[in-house]
């Protein structure tokens, strides 16, 4: 190949020096022409786009609110009036440069297009109709105008260079456009150590080439940095083309300045690299695209600028060859390589049509790659770099390609590699994806987009068809693909061809739907395929906390909660609501609530409970105090209150239920009943607030006293019709007044009292139910607590017994939770000894027991390993007099016989070998033996066919719903009961193996009190064949297979929990020996998500039903 030799002679030639650089040419004369027609070509996207832009577009910018016509503007907000500006202008001490004014036409001059920089971003493809842009020099200038905003509910968007791709900084409505252009002053640097200070408006060009006199660098870089704005960078997270070398913002930033939506300034702009105290604060304005604040200075820690870079671009047949490129360059390079960019070979064709330039090299290339190194010497990164190219040469990783030989032609070879973005909206405009995808997946997406436009019809080379083309480039080094797809015109029906299904895409792939770009107005309401639920929750009640009233509003991010089936795990509660977040007060407020309330005092159920600060307290004072912590009992009452979140923000009276009392917290006395205040009442769900100490009271002849409340009738009577059947029939047949239901029966793992009945209507029967985010039960955290016991309600929804209710779909729910004490001080298994077996022979105690106790006691039992009174004989038949056993029940009446094994085996196994300890390993392996031949009796019923069905269960095509699958092929079974039954079988095996391996080991273990008779000379019948016993692994992997499908079609997905982590820990037994399984380890890593999301999904139907109360255990 002719360009390999010339490569290998240039590497061997002298190079020309510029200082410590030594820089070669491939291809001197080709790339010389292509200098030619731009010597120095511009990496400035927001100053060259437009331009280029505006010469071909077809149509003017919609507004945005045009565009998404489901965007509403908040009627909580205020317009924009005289008095308003005239405010604006004394904070901003009558500057006339700091405000644009459209409202009260007092700006000289102003007119439409002096709004149309703030109002529309550089793509014109977001158009807000702000009449009003603050442009603040301080910081307490911000502050003003942040805090006035907040009193008079007028809303805000922070801009700073309007370089965004998603609409992030633009308004959409009338909002006020804070510009931080006047914010641009460099404040300090260390020469020594590297930390710099600066205002946000800060240009990123400008502030690089500061450093660059002082011999450092930026740690970022990006195409636009001749217009944006640092404190944008920060806002947004972004990467740029040196996160390679330097990594992202979070790690660079040593702190930050900045103003919250009610006007506090939080100063955190810290300067050194270590700082450990406390919450790293400044991580939540990083990446938060200014929805939590504006951030108004920046504190950075800078890398010395490398004396030594050398820049190649390179053209490569395949994206194969190209992923092994990048593979060497990480290997060989290593710590100079400080950029590796791909280009597909549609984005170059673009570049030089556009400019009309020639690219530097000859032939054309399925894919590019351009090559950035620097390092502090020029010898030591030449031989390195020598070294790469000979070698992937050689070897035919790359086709072609041209190193550049001074800064001119550095510059050049960038160019064409920041000249795609401006270049793409030549034609009008582009639909722009900024994603990660792991690499060997990364152009596929750009692949499969290009099919699927093709095939709608959409893409082609006439005017007819919207779509121009479809080209991917991007940071190689971070899996950061942008998909562009450039356009004539905008088009719905684009649109809709690429969203959902990008992201859709992308999900499938674990991927982010927004790598660097954030989520603006383009990406807000798809955040779902990047998140989970109890994620997004959380970010919304973060963004709560420190903008309660929205003035700043969000992504810019505006939540959507369940975008993939599921309901939000954190959803937005009110001021005063629990919602499960245990935390810990400090050791000053533990001791004031334990002089008032001493712990003895506490009722027995109880939660932690977050209580916000009071209204007229300041932003900081919420955070600072966040919280005051008590630990109570919180039930809901009926009632009118003041004080709901909303009502209290826009100061109107409101009627609410709150649990809990405020004037007796202030007395030091237990609650006695309830006052009218924003606040709640102790107590338990069955005396609905009401403590034994204090009795209802008594009605008053005064016609202004309040009537005493009377409780409502909560239960509802229902009997299962005969023929009875298993109580792990999901269907059951019931009947209530007289009328007969098929009621779907399941229970599921939450925290108590949380499902609350809502007696606001005057309808006593039926109630909502609301509870915390589902998670699965965790027997293994109760371990070290004591006696086992369960909490339950049994709720039910039979829906023509309530008129107003025409839904078919009928309901018997049994919420629990794990209680290890009762609220009269009994344990869990006293209890439930004291009411005995014949209590729970009868609907709906009996399935109580059945499908929430006994398998949660089982399971509690085996990680104990000792034994339930559970597994006597009278549990094991009294509770089945009228319902019959199933296949699952069978196979638990012979597991409950292993904990007691375990429990004798940790006895025996630990003792000195001696004959007494051989003798007893003997005889308990005898009783393992017989234990055996029943379950293998189970084995042989659970197989035997049926009539739908002529085996129990069989395999399936792969399927991967989590990603890579280690096992062979997933299982399908008969039924989800019968799924459920094979897990808990081979779960049983893989733990009673490993038993009958301990005790073989003891017995043939050498005794010391038995000379010369130091082995063992066993009966035939205790010969066993210990392979047998050594299939650990398979049937851990067999549950695996098993999960997916059970989970697909059972109710009750906290069954899964045991047979799940009895197949983890074994794969992390085996892992911590021969480092092996990890890929086991991680597929059940997932597929717990998956099961918490079927749990969520669960919740999220059970919550939009109405209930009325059956039981409580």
């Amino acid at each position: 190949m002719s360009c390999r030799s010339q490569l290998f002679r240039a590497l061997r030639a002298p190079a020309s020096c510029s200082g410590s650089r030594r820089t070669v040419s491939l291809r001197t004369n080709i790339l010389e022409r292509s200098l030619a027609h731009s010597r120095t070509p511009a990496r400035c996207i927001a100053t060259t786009a437009p331009r280029l832009i505006s010469q071909t577009r077809t149509q003017q910018s919609k507004l945005t609110s045009e565009t998404y016509p489901q965007l509403e503007r908040d009627a909580r907000f205020a317009q924009v009036t005289p008095e308003h500006v005239a405010r604006f202008r004394e904070i901003l001490g009558n500057n006339p440069s700091a405000i644009i004014d459209g409202i009260t036409g007092g700006g000289a001059g102003v007119d439409a297009a002096d709004f149309e920089t703030y109002n529309e971003d550089w793509m014109h493809k977001y158009k807000g109709q702000s009449k009003l842009v603050l442009r603040p020099g301080t910081t307490d200038e911000v502050s003003g105008i942040l805090k006035y905003c907040n009193e008079q509910r007028l809303a805000v968007v922070p801009q700073g260079g309007n370089t965004g791709l998603v609409g992030g900084s633009i308004p959409v409505f009338d909002e006020i456009v804070i510009s931080m252009a006047r914010m641009n002053e460099i404040r300090s640097f260390d020469e020594v150590s590297g930390s710099l200070v600066i205002d946000a408006g800060c240009v990123l060009e400008t502030v690089d080439s500061y450093l660059a006199q002082k011999g450092y660098i930026f740690p970022l870089d990006l195409g636009a940095k001749g217009s944006c704005h640092v404190g944008g960078n920060v806002a947004t997270n972004a990467g740029g083309l040196r996160l390679l070398r330097y990594g992202s913002l979070h790690g660079t930033v040593l702190g930050v300045e900045a103003v919250l939506p009610n006007g506090t300034v939080i100063n955190d702009l810290c300067t050194l690299r270590k700082n450990n105290t406390g919450y790293d604060v400044k991580q939540l304005f990083i990446g938060a695209e200014g929805t939590l604040g504006i951030i108004t200075k920046i504190a950075i820690q800078c890398p010395q600028r490398s004396p030594a870079v050398n820049v190649a671009v390179f053209g490569i047949e395949s994206y194969d060859k190209a992923q092994l490129a990048f593979r060497e360059a990480k290997k060989q390079l290593s710590e100079i390589l400080s950029a590796f960019e791909l280009m597909d070979g549609r984005s170059q064709r673009i570049v030089s049509e556009v400019k009309g330039q020639e690219h530097p090299l000859e032939g054309e290339y399925p894919f590019y790659c351009l090559i950035e190194t620097s390092g502090s010497n020029g010898e030591h990164d030449y031989a390195k770099l020598e070294t790469f190219l000979e070698d992937v040469m050689t070897r035919e990783v790359i086709a072609d390609g041209v190193v550049a030989q001074d800064e001119t032609q550095l510059r050049n070879l960038w160019g064409w590699r920041e000249g795609i973005t401006e270049c793409l909206g030549h034609w009008g405009g582009t639909y722009k994806y900024d994603i990660s995808i792991p690499l060997d997946e990364m152009y596929t997406i750009v692949e499969d987009t290009k099919a699927r436009l093709i095939d709608l019809g959409l893409l082609g080379d006439t005017s007819d068809h919207p779509v121009v083309d479809v080209l991917g480039y991007g940071h190689m080094g971070d899996s950061n693909l942008h998909l562009n797809i450039p356009v004539r015109r905008y088009d719905p029906a684009v649109e809709k061809a690429l969203e959902p299904w990008v992201y859709e895409w992308i999900q499938k792939r674990s991927g982010s739907i927004s790598a660097e770009h954030g989520l603006g107005i383009a990406k807000k309401k798809f955040i779902g395929y990047s998140r989970d639920d109890t994620t997004i929750g959380l970010m919304k009640q973060i963004k709560n906390l420190f903008d309660p009233v929205s003035l700043i509003p969000s992504p810019r991010p505006s939540f959507k909660l369940g975008q993939r089936g599921g309901n939000a795990a954190l959803p937005h509660t009110p001021p005063c609501q629990p919602y499960g977040a245990d935390a810990a007060a400090s050791p000053q407020e533990a001791d004031a609530l334990d002089q008032k309330f001493p712990p003895k005092s506490w009722p027995s159920h109880s939660s932690f409970v977050i209580i916000e600060a009071a209204p007229n307290t300041t932003c900081q004072d919420d955070i600072l105090q966040l919280i005051l912590l008590i630990k109570i009992n919180m039930v809901g009452v009926p009632g009118k209150y003041k004080g709901c979140e909303t009502c209290r923000r826009r100061r109107v009276k409101c009627s609410n239920e709150r649990p809990y009392c405020q004037k007796c917290i202030s007395s030091g006395r237990q609650c006695e009943g309830y006052e009218r205040e924003r606040v709640f009442i102790t107590g338990t769900p069955q005396n609905k607030g009401r403590v034994a100490s204090h009795p209802k009271k008594s009605s008053s002849s005064k016609k202004d006293s309040s009537p005493s409340y009377e409780e409502p009738p909560r239960t509802l009577d229902i009997t299962p019709v005969h023929p009875l059947t298993s109580a792990w029939d999901d269907h059951t047949l019931v009947s209530s007044q007289g009328v007969e239901y098929s009621v779907l029966v399941s229970a599921l793992h939450t925290r108590l009292p949380y499902t609350l009945p809502d007696h606001s209507a005057d309808d006593s029967t039926p109630f909502r139910i609301t509870f915390p985010s589902y998670t699965p039960t965790d027997l293994q955290s109760l371990l070290g607590e004591g006696d086992f016991g369960v909490r339950a309600q049994c709720l039910a929804r039979l829906p023509s017994v309530y008129e107003q209710d025409d839904s078919a779909q009928s309901y018997c729910i049994f919420f629990f939770e794990h209680e290890t004490t009762y609220a009269f001080g009994e344990s869990g298994s006293q209890q439930m000894r004291r009411m005995g077996p014949a209590y729970f022979s009868h609907f709906p105690n009996h399935h109580f027991f059945v499908r929430v106790y006994r398998p949660l006691a089982t399971g509690f039992a085996l990680l104990r390993r000792q034994d339930t009174f559970v597994s006597s004989p009278d549990w094991k038949t009294v509770p089945w007099q009228r319902h019959p056993k199933s296949l699952l029940d069978h196979l638990l009446d012979l597991v409950l016989l292993l904990p007691a094994i375990f429990s004798q085996v940790d006895q025996i196994v630990p003792s000195e070998p001696t004959l007494h300890r051989r003798h007893s390993a003997q005889q308990l392996l005898r009783d393992c033996l017989s234990l055996e031949r029943h379950l293998d009796a189970w084995f042989q019923m659970a197989n035997r066919p049926s009539f739908e069905h002529p085996v129990a269960y069989w395999t399936e095509e792969l399927i991967s719903p989590g990603g890579l699958i280690p096992f062979t092929n997933s299982y399908a079974f008969r039924d989800a009961n019968t799924g459920l039954a094979f897990l808990y079988y081979w779960m049983t095996q893989i733990l009673f193996h490993q038993c009958i391996e301990s005790l073989h080991r003891a017995i043939y273990q050498p005794v010391i009190d038995a000379y010369p008779n130091m082995w063992p000379d066993l009966p035939f019948d205790l010969q066993i064949d210990l392979n047998r016993y050594q299939h650990g692994r398979m049937f851990a992997a067999d549950i695996c297979r098993g999960l997916d499908s059970v989970l697909h079609d059972t109710v009750q997905p906290d069954m899964l929990i045991m047979p799940m982590a009895v197949a983890m820990d074994l794969y992390r037994d085996i892992n911590s020996v021969s480092q092996d399984g990890l890929m086991e380890i991680m597929w059940i890593d997932n597929f717990r998500s998956r099961l918490i999301e079927k749990g969520q999904h669960v919740a999220g139907v059970l919550q939009s039903q109405t209930w009325s109360e059956v039981a409580t255990f």
